[in-house]
């Protein structure tokens, strides 16, 4: 199979980099899209790459590559071709942070065949679509990147992810186990040191955001340490089991006395931690993730994108949304001079990105 793989290829973090990796693996040809770009422009150390314009569109990629089979888009940024209205082969999108910004998530949705959602409660959020076409697909992780190291379990509790504000829950649960405990140095880590940090730890903690099913859950489970987490009814409770999976807590007296009974008791937590990489590997590598939805997209219905169905109008006013929640300024504007019918309308979003930019620095 041929794929056009989009995702923003300028960061080291994200999923595109593992789906582009499985993929080759699983024996499909991908071709990574993306727009020029760079991390820099984000303020992170990436990679600055080659694109494609924002305005190339799907017909022009498949002509260029020759007959895809599928067009992939995981967001956020990346590149989306216009056009996908009359894309000449099925398209899907992965969609991850359900809990923020969820209109325009719906939004961008609906340019696509197929959505793959990785929150499993927002499934029916996603009413746009007829039935078969949205799918929980849960996260993964590609487990010959995320692996026991076999290093010296020194560290007593791991965690690694942004702790946001002074106030914020993570940071407060972090300092107080930090006072007891051995906690690993908290710091932006390149996705290439994040296993070498779970296999130092003993425990590894999640502290998810908006209740998700997060990547942390599962790298955690298959760096061999004990998952500790949130007990919250967001699908770890059907994939996994709690007590012999994983253990969870609720509220920091519960967190702290099984802090301290998995660090007392170094039986009980190498069988947790043991029963969970041994799941990962029977039911939860990224492989499997990628073969679902192969399978999905290939037995599922063809050519329901509701953008498929709306007139040229009412297709520019997606692509107008999606591209302000990008930033692309020009693009839109461009897309504005092919449109002169809604030219007000595009330029009020640029206008609006533009502002934002600014405020955001961006």
């Amino acid at each position: 199979m041929k794929v056009l793989l989009s995702y923003p290829t300028e960061f080291d973090k994200g999923e595109g980099i593992h789906y582009s990796r499985v993929l080759r693996r699983l024996g499909h040809e991908v071709i990574e899209l993306n727009v020029a770009c760079s991390a820099r422009d984000w303020g992170g150390a990436g990679r600055t790459l080659p694109g494609f314009s924002s305005e190339v569109t799907i017909q022009e990629l498949a002509d260029l590559f020759g007959k895809p089979d599928l067009y992939l888009y995981i967001e956020p940024l990346g590149l989306i071709p216009r056009g996908l209205e009359k894309a000449p082969m099925p398209t899907a999108c992965i969609i991850c942070d359900t809990h923020r910004q969820l209109h325009h998530r719906q939004v961008l949705a609906r340019l696509f065949d197929h959505v793959f959602l990785y929150q499993r409660n927002y499934v029916t959020r996603f009413d746009d679509h007829p039935p078969g076409t949205v799918h929980w697909l849960p996260y993964a992780c590609d487990v010959d990147t995320f692996r026991d190291l076999g290093r010296v379990r020194d560290v007593d509790v791991g965690f690694v992810g942004q702790l946001f504000g002074p106030n914020s829950e993570r940071r407060r649960i972090l300092e107080l186990l930090s006072k007891n405990y051995h906690v690993n140095e908290q710091r932006n880590y390149l996705q290439s040191e994040i296993p070498e940090v779970y296999s130092r730890a003993k425990i590894v903690l999640n502290l998810p955001v908006g209740d998700d099913l997060n990547f942390r859950f599962f790298e955690a489970l298959s760096c061999g340490a004990m998952l500790l987490t949130k007990r919250i009814a967001n699908g770890q409770e059907l994939l996994f089991r709690e007590g012999k999976h994983y253990v969870a807590f609720a509220g920091d007296h519960d967190l702290l006395e099984k802090v301290n009974y998995y660090l007392s008791h170094e039986e009980d937590r190498q069988r947790v931690a043991a029963e969970g990489a041994q799941e990962v590997l029977r039911n939860h590598t990224l492989s499997m993730r990628v073969q679902q939805l192969l399978t999905k997209v290939g037995a599922g219905p063809a050519g329901k994108a509701p953008i498929r169905a709306m007139d040229r109008g009412s297709a520019a006013k997606i692509y107008f949304e999606v591209l302000e929640r990008m930033g692309r300024v020009e693009s839109i504007l461009r897309l504005s001079v092919d449109h002169p019918e809604l030219r007000w309308v595009g330029r009020w979003k640029a206008l609006k990105t533009l502002g934002r930019r600014m405020i955001l620095n961006w």
